[in-house]
């Protein structure tokens, strides 16, 4: 059997809300003699090994325990009930402000952090030029990371983790910051880690990097392990779980449960036709018009929405930003209610089920709202010659009609035959 870097047993995490428990008030409630209220159990006897050098997921939807148990292993919080034993030096990026010391700049928060991990200084300046390069923060490092952009710190925070050799690597969902590029590097980075045979275990809404990078998932809900197998398979399974709307809206009308922070939050989501009419399903030829609709409290600089377009099994078929096609649209949003709209083409989806995955951005950078499978809509293909010759169905999420034409060949047929008789010769 393989050695054992993660073994949790029993693991539960209780939160009171609403107020703080005292110590003296703890013993009255353990004593019997009041009622504890306002629990919320953010996980709820949770087991499972992971063996040394395994890439493992954790996914679910958003508040089915993941960060916590992340939070958990990396020994950032305790667990209400149960334990569990982590072999190995810890390698840590989890939300921002965990683990750097906002005061101190970037150069000095590599040493720090390579310092906790218990190696010496000269190991850490071993790789130092090799984190810096990594994170993209050259100009800065000596800079006060309390001056940082979020993306900034993130990336810092990445490298760190990723560069100075933990035996386990712990990502959170903040990997998603960054450009498309930086994501690619720290995926490629993760992979290197886990194929030198150290332990991933990575937490994202993004099931693209999931199906590249781990072979098993975890599936957590409500804060309890429901499935745990074979990535795809998993990924399948929570797919087709989620409460995605039948009817082209979804919309969240309680005000504190809209998607987003306290700067923007994420009203309703439509899929329509052109007239305006939400639909659940449509013919490839007709135009999809995808609406976001925000709240924003204060101006946001920079805002940038995107429309990710996934197949059922999670993997994205494309990404569109607002910011696509010319600038005025970057303008600053708010305050108030704001309308984003954009129109998938006819002609250009196969036939099956798509998922609209939400995102938006500052600066289109910063990510600050990642919604996943939000709602659900079918297409049925009617466009091309071979749908109505009855052939079978076009392999692919999509199936564009290019434009085909006859002409000359690159090499006339005589000169071509000159080739030939030098060749032979």
């Amino acid at each position: 059997m393989a050695d054992v870097a993660v073994h949790a047993e029993g693991l539960s995490k209780r939160y009171v809300l609403g107020r703080l428990e005292t110590g003296f008030r703890r013993l009255r409630r353990m004593a019997g003699r009041v009622e504890a209220r306002g629990e919320m159990w953010a996980l709820d006897d949770v087991s499972f090994e992971i063996p040394t050098g395994q890439a493992v997921a954790l996914i679910g939807p958003n508040g089915a325990g993941k960060s916590t148990l992340l939070k958990i292993l990396a020994q950032v919080v305790e667990p209400t009930r149960g334990w569990a034993d982590v072999r190995g030096r810890v390698g840590a990026l989890l939300e921002v402000g965990t683990g750097f010391h906002a005061e101190l700049t970037g150069r000095e928060n590599v040493y720090l952090a390579g310092t906790i991990l218990g190696m010496r200084r000269r190991e850490i300046a071993q790789r130092f030029d090799d984190i810096v390069e990594f994170s993209g923060v050259q100009k800065y490092i000596d800079t006060p990371v309390k001056r940082y952009s979020n993306g900034m710190y993130i990336r810092l925070g990445f490298a760190v983790s990723a560069f100075l050799e933990p035996e386990i690597l712990i990502v959170d969902e903040v990997l998603a910051v960054g450009d498309a590029e930086f994501q690619r590097r720290c995926v490629g980075r993760m992979t290197e880690v886990a194929k030198d045979g150290r332990t991933v275990v990575f937490v994202s809404h993004n099931m693209q990097p999931v199906r590249a990078l781990c072979e098993r998932a975890l599936l957590l809900k409500h804060g309890r392990l429901v499935d745990d197998g074979e990535t795809d398979v998993i990924v399948r399974r929570y797919l087709a779980s989620l409460d995605t709307s039948q009817t082209g809206i979804r919309r969240w009308d309680d005000p504190l449960d809209r998607p987003g922070d306290g700067t923007t939050r994420l009203v309703e989501v439509r899929v329509s036709d052109r007239d305006g009419e939400a639909a659940p399903s449509f013919f490839s030829t007709q135009e999809i018009h995808v609406s976001y609709e925000f709240e924003v409290a204060v101006p946001v600089p920079g805002f940038v929405a995107a429309l990710e377009l996934a197949a059922e099994d999670g993997s994205v078929v494309f990404r569109s930003y607002s910011s696509d096609k010319g600038a005025a649209i970057q303008q600053p949003l708010g305050p108030g209610r704001t309308v984003l709209r954009c129109v998938i083409p006819p002609e250009l989806l196969n036939t099956g089920r798509y998922l609209v995955n939400v995102r938006a951005y500052a600066h289109g950078v910063d990510l600050f709202m990642s919604e996943q499978a939000v709602l659900a809509f079918d297409v049925t293909a009617d466009h091309g010659e071979s749908f109505f010759l009855g052939a079978s169905s076009r392999p692919g999420s999509v199936a564009p009609l290019l434009d085909w034409r006859i002409v000359p060949p690159a090499i006339a047929a005589d000169e071509d035959a000159k080739l030939r008789d030098i060749v032979a010769q």
